[in-house]
């Protein structure tokens, strides 16, 4: 079982239903990274991934930087960060109003994923299962170093809620099956007592 980090391209593309042509659909947006200190004199800016992995970041020609989306005319590694210019912001005072502001890029602009990856976003809000015992709902997923972990909060008026939620490790020989129609993750896990 392999999956992609936070920020990496979107959605398995056989996951989402197409939309009509004939309709307008609002962007679906992830935050990937937030805006740092200004860079030099043109209105470049920093900005900081939520994740190493920044490929999305780095191809996306449009960004919303809070609730305004802007064009991007370049970008580049810089260290731990992406500069990048974006059109209307061309001084460093225009580019110190957007520090700290959270970027976000339209969910569409993610690249497809082989079979058997998937992005974390989809696998929020997913039912975890063990066959037919529920666990409850998937609320995050994080590194824990060696692999990534499933948080399931347990349904409300579960007898071990009080205990807290579930950490699952993301890992095959745990997980049995993902099934992002359906909503659900099957695992092979007995859960603490």
């Amino acid at each position: 079982m392999k999956s992609a980090s936070p920020s990496a391209p979107a959605q398995d593309a056989s996951a989402v239903p197409a939309a009509p042509s004939h309709a307008a659909t609002a962007p679906t947006l992830i935050a990937l990274a937030k805006v740092g200190r200004p860079y030099g004199l043109t209105g470049a800016v920093h900005w900081y991934p939520y994740s190493q992995d920044a490929h999305t970041l780095l191809k996306a020609r449009e960004v919303f930087v809070g609730d305004t989306k802007y064009t991007v005319t370049k970008s580049r590694r810089h260290g731990e960060s992406i500069v990048a210019q974006m059109v209307g912001v061309d001084s460093p005072e225009a580019a110190a109003k957007l520090t700290n502001k959270e970027i976000s890029v339209d969910r569409s602009v993610f690249a497809p994923l082989p079979d058997g990856e998937y992005y974390w976003i989809d696998l929020i809000g997913l039912t975890c299962t063990n066959g037919q015992r529920v666990f409850g709902e998937i609320t995050e997923i994080f590194e824990s170093g060696a692999h990534p972990i499933l948080r399931v909060k347990r349904p409300d008026g579960d007898a071990k809620a009080a205990a807290g939620d579930e950490l699952i490790p993301f890992v095959d020989a745990i997980v049995r099956s993902v099934d992002l129609a359906a909503r659900r993750v099957d695992v092979d896990w007995e859960g603490l007592d």
